[in-house]
């Protein structure tokens, strides 16, 4: 089964284009997903990433995008795997630099630019704040903690946030009225190098409580990310998103293999 590795800032994923896959292979993926995405996303006995996407063709979108974390759970959208479909379909047709991707969460419009991929996400909803937490929904559910200490040691403390309400976490230290270093926890996946949706989040938070303004810039482990917001009150984020390499796997070993602890 063919598969494009492509990363957005670090923030890596497994891709599957379901129209370059034989429909064996897809079908015994989709029925064992919740299995094999740990499988395959394991960065030392699989081929490595933050979850894996699958890709299909769309009634209502240029394409259908389903991501799954690391854990094989269901994400309801990935800005940054947005922004790899962005640079998969600009490589695939030639002739386009603009296009239309349906989540779980809603149809998003990926443009390839010269000053990198630019992706939608949803309007932000303010959920409400709790435990010094504020709660914000662009898709994906996400806690923002404003903070001045991004060590190791407090950000074990945030991931607790986490598994406690099932969100994305982040911790943002902001720098200025329009820069913010960021650390993230992903449910299902841990720490990354990277969240689109989770710096989206975490700008509309520092804007929401007067502390900065749009356009903002997102200093992240794996890179830079500009968020910005439309008339419509649409979120945006540019940044890098780049193809790792392509490869092919035998789907139904990877089904037969199973993990025994000594």
């Amino acid at each position: 089964m063919l598969f494009i590795k492509m990363n957005g800032l670090g923030n890596d994923y497994v891709f599957i284009d379901a129209e370059a896959v034989p429909e064996n292979a897809l079908k015994y993926l989709e029925t064992n997903i919740k299995r094999l995405a740990p499988i395959i996303s394991d960065r030392h006995f699989g081929v490595g990433g933050d979850g894996v996407v699958i890709l299909y063709p769309s009634h209502s979108a240029d394409v259908d995008m389903l991501m799954f974390n690391s854990d094989g759970s269901l994400g309801k959208t990935c800005g940054n795997a947005l922004r790899c479909v962005g640079k998969y379909l600009s490589m695939k047709y030639t002739d386009r630099t603009t296009f239309s991707v349906k989540t779980s969460a809603a149809v998003s419009v990926v443009a390839v630019t010269d000053d990198g991929i630019t992706a939608s996400l949803s309007k932000p909803e303010f959920v409400g704040r709790k435990n010094g937490a504020y709660f914000v929904n662009v898709g994906n559910p996400h806690a923002v903690i404003l903070t001045e200490n991004l060590s190791d040691s407090a950000f074990s403390e945030a991931m607790e946030t986490t598994r406690i309400y099932d969100v994305n976490t982040e911790m943002v230290k902001l720098e200025s009225e329009n820069t913010f270093k960021m650390r993230v926890c992903e449910r299902g996946s841990g720490e990354t190098l990277a969240c689109g949706s989770g710096a989206a989040a975490a700008a509309s938070a520092v804007c929401r409580l007067g502390l900065g303004s749009f356009p903002m810039t997102a200093v992240l482990k794996g890179g830079k990310l500009k968020i910005d917001i439309n008339s419509d009150g649409v979120l945006l984020i540019t940044g890098a998103a780049e193809i790792n390499y392509t490869g092919d796997i035998d789907i139904f070993r990877y089904g037969q293999i199973k993990r025994q602890l000594f």
